[in-house]
């Protein structure tokens, strides 16, 4: 696939507020808006593969819902529309994650990349897949893991 033509600028904002649409929902526990980010046939890795929409909600309900606060922030976007009509973006991403009286300190860091696909739909763009690539984490690990 070769890069081929820009995206409109009205195009490419809607899939930066796509990004930080995401952003807001985690981060207000809102997680049934992710059904107006996300295709409902998406595919995500998110720290495990997710299918659809709803495994997507449910993924990181269980990992976000428990914690006292969390702040995923994105930035850098690059976004290309290639010549077979594909339209790909990938932004970083920096998240922290607050759960208080965890023994070995109440925070943890993940800072990487969202790659994803997105799709032009009826309701406006959406991401079809997305994938998580962590570059470098940060503090206890604990405050995410489960069990």
């Amino acid at each position: 696939m070769s890069a081929g033509e820009l995206l409109a600028d009205a195009d490419e904002a809607a899939i930066v507020r796509l990004t930080h649409d995401y952003c807001w929902a985690l981060d207000t526990g809102d997680y049934e808006a992710l059904r107006q980010v996300f295709t409902p046939d998406c595919t995500a890795r998110l720290g495990g593969n997710q299918s659809n929409v709803d495994e997507v909600i449910a993924r990181v309900s269980a990992a976000l819902g428990p914690l006292d606060d969390s702040q995923h922030m994105v930035s850098t976007h690059q976004i290309r529309r290639w010549d077979d009509g594909t339209v790909t973006g990938r932004c970083y991403l920096h998240a922290q994650h607050i759960l208080a009286g965890v023994a070995g300190g109440d925070q943890y860091i993940v800072a990487g990349r969202y790659e994803d696909r997105y799709v032009h739909t009826d309701e406006g763009w959406r991401i079809a897949e997305r994938e998580l690539v962590v570059m470098w984490t940060a503090g206890n690990r604990d405050v995410v893991r489960r069990g």
